[in-house]
């Protein structure tokens, strides 16, 4: 891009951190590496959330805040901001929290049509297309171009949905994770161990959100109280609140009360702490991982054994450090954690937001010159 005008890159979300949003870390990561190439103007188009102040995770990119809430009230003052900041790309993430009307599925074909300009959709999440098909049609219709985070995901949809995307290339780019690598030193472990008081346990750790879906309550299963501590990373969502009782009634239980630590959501250091000093993570989905999951990511940066499900892949990949079971075979991943518990090595081919930034330069830069569909 030397030599001519900077690319201007306008990203819309319902959420930015730190509202705990898996799609909001995801999209201040993205503007943070977009920003760093250098060939870019970066801006988030996100809810208006008051007492909200820079957490240094927006760094290189502005926030914008004209949306109160995303209903069809809401479209002309999204337009004037589009207008005012006068980007060359408009870049739409579905779903997102924070998304509470119909505003999200509009706003890109009022972006092209009324304001003539090239829109990128990013889906992270299959399963929204299949729930609000109607909605979806117009949101994906109106895209010049859609990002997927799923390399298999029209496998992951159902025939109608399929005829939706019909006609559109689907540009997979893999996520990355918003952790930092932290060093696994012995004073670093010490400390982490005191601080749970984990003892002479194996420390056995989950990050991410707890969800149904996420199989948390498997651990309880997977795991033995008499040799594993376990460290659960990640805290309460309103719709999810009475999964997270489900779970903490499980860590409180007399085999489980001193053998578990319901951590809470951590900053992100402090959470990737926790990954690089346990003797593995477990991420039991019960609708099986893969290179989609933030989660999987931020552990295998640290070089820990991860231990996850997976409906394509099977069994110990010792290039990735990850044993992937079958989802919901408790017995396998009892066995599995028995045979590579405290397994380091050094993480290979993990996502780079630099790799993430570059793929993503690349599909603005086709749709700016209007070489997508």
């Amino acid at each position: 891009m030397s030599g001519s005008r900077r690319l201007r890159v306008l990203l819309v979300s319902g959420s930015l951190p730190p509202m705990r949003c898996g799609v909001g870390d995801y999209v201040a990561g993205l503007g943070r590496a977009l920003a760093a190439t250098g060939e870019m103007d970066v801006a988030v188009l996100t809810s208006r959330l008051e007492g909200r102040s820079d957490t240094g995770q927006w760094a290189g990119f502005e926030v914008i805040e004209p949306i109160h809430g995303w209903t069809l009230s809401s479209l002309r003052g999204a337009l004037e901001a589009v207008r005012a900041w006068k980007p060359d790309v408009v870049h739409v993430q579905h779903p997102s929290q924070g998304y509470d009307g119909a505003l999200p599925f509009v706003l890109g074909a009022a972006v092209r049509w009324r304001l003539g300009l090239p829109v990128v959709l990013t889906l992270h999440e299959p399963v929204g297309v299949n729930l609000q098909l109607p909605a979806m049609t117009a949101l994906i219709r109106s895209a010049n171009a859609v990002v997927v985070v799923r390399w298999n995901f029209r496998s992951l949809v159902n025939w109608k949905v399929r005829w939706t995307i019909a006609g559109k290339e689907l540009c997979f780019i893999s996520n990355a994770t918003t952790l930092p690598q932290v060093p696994r030193t012995p004073e670093r472990v010490r400390t982490l161990r005191e601080r749970y008081h984990v003892g002479a346990r194996a420390m056995v750790a989950y990050f991410g959100f707890i969800y149904p879906s996420r199989g948390v309550h498997q651990l309880f299963a997977i795991a033995d109280p008499r040799l594993h501590h376990l460290v659960i990373v990640g805290g309460k969502l309103d719709e999810a609140a009475a999964y997270n009782d489900e779970v903490s009634a499980l860590a409180r239980r007399d085999d489980w009360k001193d053998a578990c630590t319901m951590a809470g959501f951590l900053p992100v250091e402090q959470a990737a702490e926790v990954l690089a000093c346990a003797e593995a993570v477990v991420l039991p989905f019960l609708g099986g991982g893969g290179s989609w999951n933030t989660s999987l990511h931020g552990a295998r940066l640290q070089g820990t054994f991860v231990l996850t499900t997976s409906r394509e892949d099977r069994g110990y990949d010792s290039r990735q450090n990850v044993y992937y079971a079958r989802p919901g075979d408790i017995g396998e991943m009892q066995g599995a954690l028995a045979a590579h518990l405290g397994t380091w090595q050094a993480p290979h081919d993990v996502p780079t937001w630099e790799r993430v930034a570059a793929e993503h330069l690349e599909v603005y830069t086709r749709v700016r010159k209007g070489r997508e569909r």
